[in-house]
């Protein structure tokens, strides 16, 4: 940087090339043990918010690029960046963070390939318009099996908010907004009921830690999750954008659960938030394209009451 050079320009591009410089090595060493192992082994082992070094150490880097910017968001960043971008040397690694994302995501993309994942949804060719009754789940806290039926035809709607991982923070927040608007779903007969693919000692920790008061089913089969369309996609999870998104939680000093070892979960399952009606008419359907992607509760209420 030349002498007498924009102070906040100068800021802009240290705090790049450090975050570029970090995101290269991580995508490097990613590349480089994904061939090592196979796809599966590789997800599975070395995709883990424990080991920094790990892709979603990206989290903590665009949390340090934040920081070194004086800033929390993601939004706030790009502000900066546009109000500098008369300065050449930004507007050069700025060109770098960009190439970076691109070849970020297209990783991330040639995963699922290999994987064969697929995150379309029903919503988009063959909507879901009734689940069955008959659907055959089981209670989280007693272990019993319970059919989708119990909770039908009682005057009330009920909204299913299928979850991702326990472990996922979004999920997690998502519920708290639920909760904190309970007088509102009460208002519209809404009963929020919690479903998770996972096992019974993965939900009752889940439980305990997040205080939950909603009853908790568990889809073991992940039926319902096939029956909304609810696929998992490394690169709808982990893109590069929506790592910077999850940086915002971390600039905000929250930290992301950690998955209780003694369990596997699948951190690339996406979720949903569903409301059905008497025998199970589907009322409203949002399929989650990203953990971020929520239905707020404004919007499901006045879905509903259309």
């Amino acid at each position: 940087m030349a002498a007498g050079a924009d102070p906040a320009a100068a800021s802009c591009v240290k705090a790049l090339v450090a975050f570029v410089e970090r995101g290269k090595a991580l995508l490097e060493r990613a590349e480089t043990q994904s061939r090592e192992d196979s796809p599966q082994d590789f997800i599975r082992q070395k995709i883990r918010i424990e080991q920094k070094q790990s892709l979603l150490g990206l989290i903590e880097a665009a949390a340090d690029l934040y920081r070194s910017l004086s800033v929390k968001k993601k939004a706030d960043a790009e502000h900066l960046w546009r109000i500098n971008n008369h300065c050449a040397a930004l507007r050069a690694v700025l060109t770098d963070f960009k190439q970076l994302e691109m070849q970020w995501d297209s990783f991330l993309q040639r995963l699922d390939d290999e994987l064969q994942l697929s995150a379309k949804t029903l919503e988009r060719d063959h909507p879901s318009k009734c689940v069955s009754p008959d659907t055959s789940l089981i209670s989280a806290r007693t272990g019993e099996e319970v059919r989708l039926e119990k909770y039908l035809g009682r005057g009330k709607k009920i909204l299913l908010v299928l979850i991702r991982q326990f472990s996922c923070l979004l999920c997690r927040l998502h519920l708290k907004d639920l909760e904190k608007n309970q007088r509102s779903l009460d208002a519209h007969s809404i009963e929020a009921v919690v479903v998770s693919f996972g096992c019974q000692e993965g939900a009752l920790h889940w439980l305990q830690e997040t205080g939950c008061q909603y009853d908790m089913l568990l889809d073991p089969e992940r039926k319902m999750y096939a029956a909304f369309g609810l696929g998992a996609s490394l690169k709808k999870v982990l893109n590069f954008s929506n790592m910077l998104l999850y940086a915002e939680y971390v600039a905000d000093d929250m930290e992301f659960p950690r998955e209780l070892p003694s369990i596997q979960d699948d951190m690339f399952q996406l979720g949903g938030d569903f409301v059905l009606g008497e025998h199970g008419r589907v009322l409203f359907s949002h399929c989650c394209q990203s953990p971020i992607d929520r239905p707020s509760v404004d919007l499901i209420l006045s879905a509903v009451g259309r």
